[in-house]
């Protein structure tokens, strides 16, 4: 299972990276509740997650990040068709590398793992909070 979550969520940052954010959007089930600290945001649909990860690219594109890599800290023994798994994202960029943890709840499905929910418990970009609370105010 380990392995299996590397890979997924090594490919969601190269799908994200390269602006493939249909197919990334499809990677979550919606309404997708997603806390950011002591926010709170839902992203009720792929069009609004789409959005989101529109805001997110921008924001690391405008930072300069080049790479992220995933580094999954554990993963917990599935339990009926839900995993859930810890993930520190390392933001390659030329003038500083960040991290953010977060701790996703994920269905397994005949399509692939669906994220479900998201905890961040470190944020990298706390500047995206406001973009991010507009996001859901315009929803």
């Amino acid at each position: 299972m380990f392995a299996k979550v590397q890979a997924q969520l090594r490919n969601r940052a190269d799908l994200l990276l390269t602006g493939r954010l249909e197919e990334l959007a499809q990677q979550y089930r919606y309404p997708l509740p997603l806390f950011l600290g002591k926010s709170r945001l839902i992203v009720r649909n792929a069009d609004d997650g789409r959005a989101m990860l529109g805001v997110l690219r921008q924001a690391f594109r405008d930072r300069g990040v080049h790479a992220i890599q995933p580094e999954v800290v554990a993963v917990d023994m599935p339990t009926s068709d839900r995993v859930r798994f810890w993930v520190d994202w390392h933001e390659i960029a030329p003038d500083a590398t960040r991290v953010s943890s977060a701790l996703y709840y994920s269905r397994l499905t005949p399509d692939g793992m669906r994220t479900e929910m998201v905890t961040y418990t470190r944020l990298s970009m706390p500047e995206l909070n406001p973009s991010f609370a507009a996001l859901a105010l315009s929803a």
